[in-house]
């Protein structure tokens, strides 16, 4: 939940700083961090980048968190994968870092492995791993 991970005092103090002198948004002009909801697609991620005025450039980094599990999401890492794509085909060079916590049952195997198939994805590669908690970390790279 974006509002209780990122207190709106925070978001408010970013959107106020990326304004420029006419009220508009300036957020192309300056390093930024936001945070913002998605519903995973192909359409909804380009709607996103439309919005932001990045439609054209994508982001440079893009960080998700515990999004697999079979259990309680069920198959929806598809479209997780499919956004994924969609992100490095906009910027080849925009970095996806996903954390994951491995559980029974989890289907993060599967998740990875079709993520490695897919059109615009050139690597997934385990950067960490944290045995007590079961924590792994994965960095994926644009096709060269």
């Amino acid at each position: 939940n974006v509002d209780s991970n990122f207190p709106q005092t925070a978001i408010t103090s970013i959107s106020r700083n990326n304004k420029n002198s006419s009220g508009e948004s300036d957020i192309n002009k300056q390093p930024t961090i936001q945070a913002m909801p998605l519903s995973w697609s192909r359409t909804d991620i380009n709607g996103l980048l439309q919005e932001v005025g990045r439609s054209k450039i994508g982001f440079d980094i893009v960080i998700n968190c515990d999004c697999v599990y079979e259990p309680l999401y069920g198959k929806s890492w598809h479209l997780l994968n499919e956004t994924i794509d969609e992100l490095l085909k906009v910027n080849p060079q925009c970095v996806v870092l996903s954390s994951m916590e491995r559980r029974a049952a989890d289907g993060i195997d599967n998740f990875l492995e079709e993520m490695r198939n897919m059109k615009n994805v050139g690597s997934v590669e385990r950067v960490w791993f944290e045995e007590g908690r079961k924590i792994e970390i994965y960095i994926t790279r644009a096709t060269s």
